[in-house]
């Protein structure tokens, strides 16, 4: 019956044969009935180009189309979401890599992908040929050979375990979510994943070719979990502002990894596919894993946004994408710091502003700033101080002082005047200022530019068009009506009804996106896959260096801010507060700069004519001009009634105002600015004791004038430079006494009432040259000392006031100062000043010879003085006294040359304009020497160094 044809239906069957099936070929390679189970991978001996029966492409066992992973999810999404949500999945289960969808029967399987040949192609009905190398015979072909216990391939990795390929793809996938599968697990106590099966292998590949693959795979799901997790304590714990900023970037960037990896695992179906998704994904996770690691390290909101800067200067010649990516995460990362940078300028509404009695924010704190008053008492007022360790390293210095020099303005501006539009903010919201915000290239460099110009304009029309806060106020209700108007009240029964059925009608419709995609979303959307030259193309075109980045980002903003404020409160310290008349009153007054002042306060002090204010015991005031008579009394120091009877009304009677258009008192004089009045200096012991010699260069130490600037002109007048005027002061005092005494002398030589009839040659000498050298030491101090620097200044000061009226056409044009300019000006005119006088620490040597020789010529006078009145003899010689003039002169002399020799000295740095580079501006300056005109005057024909030699 084995001969018989099938064909036969009449053949009788030969009921007593055995089954073909239980008798097995020695060269079948069937594994299904194999005996020896315990070593799946001992295989019987056949033919390689039997294929063995695969559940993937054949008959009942083969896997659905439906397992093939298309998503985190197991969804198709097949478009991307234009808005991301708020966070990504951080609910990362298990994926599950087997379902039920092979038990939809209702559901045709597609066909497997083939095999296809040039031949088969070429020749569709010839039967092929049986391949000849073991590459073309197909995975089972491989499988097989791998399984031999021979090793014909040489690889010695024969125990393995072989799973599906669709599956394995889909963990793999899933992996690189951060998701775990039946294939990999979550290890907690290691926080890492790990395979959950030794070997793992699919069908035509080793395990050593899948090493690699499955180790990125791992990284990039461990990474993806770290970052997960640091998100996550970030949002807890709320550690900063930018920490938190980093952290959103860091979670827009894991959501758009979802949704890229969901979109494009839908066209996934072999492993150089994943590799070519997983590979950028995690370079880019492995980057932001090691920034997040650096970033830790760091302690404060600043030192975070100076390493983000740091880490995206690196990557400009590195990597293209990560550099483009690394941009838009500094932007992200320095919003807070840029908005509360808007805010301190008034380019930005403040929700809360920032008062003095707050202990500050971000790089502006609050300190106590000490002080000392008129009466030496210590005081502390809070002020805004910078603080540099809060400001981001990438800030430049120019930029960052003038940022918090004009929020300081502002502040003072909105203490002062509230009434200002400036400090009303509607204005400034109306003209739209630009954000302060990073610009990486030369285009949006010069539209920045045009905008602020822009900005500027509007800003200034509408501050001459709104003067006052009503037209601002009225502004601001006008748009509030229109924008909030009544809604129930004023309104009928039909009107509220319409009213009703239209909000309901809006509640029932669904909610519409509010906001667009974020730009790091779009970045990596667009750049992720793309070839890196084509990025490095597009970032490169002509962007500026690193180092100008930060200047031309901050830079015109800020400095437009500065100049809308300052020329507005520069305005009102001319106009309102009348700078120019307390300027002219420290000339005046505390430099000596006015005549009738000097005379009125010589003759109050040192002339022995007038009547003495000084009480005693029985004897009544005479009401005629009283004065302290310093060279004609023993006892020393005068009360302080004394002071107010001699000194009444020397200032109010003196003062000259600036202008002709102040008005006086009714008394005929006119009031004077600041309170400015005689006082007393707090000495110290020392002090006070050389106080009480009336004969001493000190005994007018003691008188000081007390002035208190308003508080709006603070920043000019500070405790600094009223300390400045103070030291002026006292020299010049000193100076005006040794003049009197000089004449004094001539008189007590040549007066008829003089008893001084023999008067010997030294003494002669000793009047004549003591009264050249106080002549020519006082027209240098006032002439060449004082009155060229204020001169100086003055035309300096009408220049800035100039400026301040210029608004033609480009207002950027006028150099506007602030009030901190003006006041290092002012403190580095009196530092010249001071120069010039001798006054500085390290000429203290000179000046202490300067006033040795000035003793000299008051004991001189004292004894002169004893002479002439015929009431004693003198204690010391003349000739010895005229000895140690001479030699203290030559030797101050000396000395002056040599000052000649070493030029003039170095003043402050004048600070760098942010608008205008004239080469001045940012550098050191070298004054004028001087000395050499002091020298002409004491010796033109060189009389001392001739007695020397």
């Amino acid at each position: 019956m084995a001969d018989e044809d099938p064909a036969d239906v009449f053949a009788f069957p030969n009921f007593s044969q055995s089954s073909k099936w239980l008798t097995l070929s020695p060269g079948s390679n069937n594994q299904f009935f194999n005996t020896n189970i315990g070593e799946p991978s001992q295989t019987n001996e056949g033919h390689i180009g039997v294929e063995p029966a695969d559940a993937e492409s054949d008959g009942f066992f083969k896997l659905p189309e439906s397992l093939v992973p298309t998503g985190l999810n197991g969804a198709d999404e097949t478009q991307c979401a234009p808005i991301p949500e708020p966070l990504h999945n951080v609910n990362l289960q298990d994926l599950d890599v087997y379902d039920d969808s092979w038990l939809q029967k209702d559901k045709q399987a597609t066909a497997e992908a083939e095999y296809k040949t040039w031949d088969a192609f070429l020749v569709p009905d010839t039967p092929q040929v049986t391949p000849v190398f073991i590459s073309e015979a197909g995975p089972g072909a491989y499988d097989a050979a791998l399984k031999s216990t021979d090793d014909p391939l040489g690889i010695k990795d024969t125990k393995n375990n072989v799973v599906q390929t669709n599956p394995y793809l889909a963990a793999l996938l899933a992996l690189a979510f951060g998701r775990g599968s039946v294939f990999f697990v979550w290890n907690e106590e290691k926080a890492k994943f790990a395979p959950n099966l030794d070997d793992l292998r699919i069908s035509g590949y080793s395990a050593v070719v899948l090493k690699g693959l499955q180790g990125r795979c791992l990284e990039c799901g461990n990474t993806t979990r770290f970052l997960s997790a640091y998100v996550q304590l970030t949002y807890r714990r709320h550690p900063g502002a930018v920490r938190v900023a980093l952290a959103k970037a860091v979670d827009v960037t894991l959501l758009a990894i979802q949704k890229i990896l969901g979109n494009r695992a839908t066209g996934m179906r072999s492993l150089l596919q994943l590799q070519f998704l997983v590979q950028p994904i995690q370079s880019v996770l492995a980057y932001f894993k090691s920034l997040v690691v650096k970033v830790s390290k760091c302690k404060t909101d600043e030192k975070t946004l100076s390493l983000v800067f740091r880490e995206a200067q690196t990557l400009e010649h590195s990597n293209a994408l990560l550099s483009e990516v690394m941009r838009e995460v500094l932007s992200r990362v320095s919003e807070p710091w840029a908005q509360f940078a808007e805010k301190w300028i008034g380019a930005r509404r403040e929700a809360i502003p920032l008062t003095k009695e707050a202990p500050g924010e971000n790089f502006v704190k609050v300190e106590n700033i000490a002080s000392i008053d008129d009466f030496g008492v210590e005081t502390e007022d809070p002020d805004y101080v910078i603080d540099e360790d809060r400001m981001p390293e990438f800030v430049p210095s120019e930029v960052a002082s003038v940022m918090f020099e004009t929020g300081k303005t502002l502040r003072l501006l909105r203490t002062h005047h509230p009434e200002h539009p400036l400090c009303q903010m509607d204005l400034t919201m109306l003209s739209e200022p630009p954000t302060l915000q990073w610009h990486f290239d030369w285009e949006s460099i010069g539209r920045l530019q045009e905008d602020v110009k822009s900005y500027e304009k509007r800003v200034l029309r509408g501050i001459q068009q709104q003067p006052t806060q009503m037209n601002v106020a009225g502004l601001t209700t006008k748009a509030f009506n229109e924008e909030y108007g009544l809604q129930f009240f004023g309104h009928d029964e039909a009107q509220l009804e319409g009213r009703l059925l239209a909000s309901i009608e809006s509640l029932n419709q669904p909610p519409t996106a509010t906001s667009e995609e974020d730009n790091l979303s779009k970045l990596l959307h667009t750049r992720l896959f793309e070839d890196s030259s084509l990025i490095e193309q597009a970032i490169s075109n002509f962007s500026p260096h690193w180092s100008l980045i930060p200047y031309h980002s901050f830079g015109p903003l800020v400095a437009t801010q500065a100049r809308i404020v300052n020329r507005e409160y520069m305005k009102l310290l001319f106009s309102a507060h009348q700078l120019q008349d307390h300027l002219s009153l420290q000339k005046q007054f505390h430099l000596l700069g006015n005549g009738m002042f000097c005379s009125r306060l010589s003759h109050a002090l040192f002339d022995p004519n007038l009547d003495t204010a000084e009480r005693k015991a029985g004897v009544a005031l005479t009401g005629g001009v009283m004065g302290l008579r310093l060279s004609g009394r023993d006892t020393w120091p005068p009360a302080s009634s004394e002071l107010r009877l001699a000194l009444m009304g020397v200032l109010a009677e003196s003062y000259l105002p600036s202008s002709s258009k102040t008005k006086r008192l009714a008394d005929g004089t006119y009031d004077l600015p600041g309170d400015i009045s005689f006082a007393v200096r707090d000495l110290s012991p020392e002090e006070i004791d050389r106080c009480l010699d009336p004969s001493s260069l000190e005994a007018l130490d003691f008188l000081r004038l007390s002035y208190k600037p308003p508080a709006p002109l603070s920043p000019i007048f500070t405790p600094v430079i009223l300390l400045k005027y103070d030291q002026i002061f006292r020299l010049l005092l000193r100076v005006l006494r040794m003049l009197y005494v000089a004449e004094q002398l001539f008189r007590d030589t040549t007066a008829r009432t003089s008893h001084w009839h023999d008067i010997d040659n030294a003494s002669l000498r000793f009047r004549f040259e003591a009264q050249h050298f106080v002549t020519s030491i006082s027209a240098y101090f006032f002439d060449t000392g004082i009155e060229m620097p204020w001169l100086k200044f003055e035309t300096w000061l009408g220049e800035v006031q100039a400026n301040l009226t210029k608004l033609a056409d480009g207002p950027g044009e006028a150099r506007i100062l602030s009030p901190d300019e003006l006041r290092e000006e002012h403190e580095r005119m009196l530092d010249h000043v001071m120069h010039t006088l001798l006054l500085r620490k390290r000429q203290q040597p000179v000046m202490k010879l300067l006033e040795d020789i000035f003793a000299l010529i008051l004991k001189f006078s004292k004894v002169a003085r004893k002479e002439a009145s015929a009431r004693g003899e003198c204690e010391s010689s003349y000739k010895d006294l005229y000895d140690a003039f001479k030699k203290k002169v030559d030797v101050f002399i000396t000395v002056c040359r040599g000052l000649l020799e070493k030029g003039g000295h170095m003043a402050k740095t004048v600070r760098y304009d942010l608008k205008s580079d004239n080469g001045r501006h940012g550098e050191g300056t070298r004054e004028e020497n001087t000395i050499d005109r002091l020298l002409m005057k004491l010796e033109m024909s060189g009389y001392y160094g001739h007695s020397r030699s």
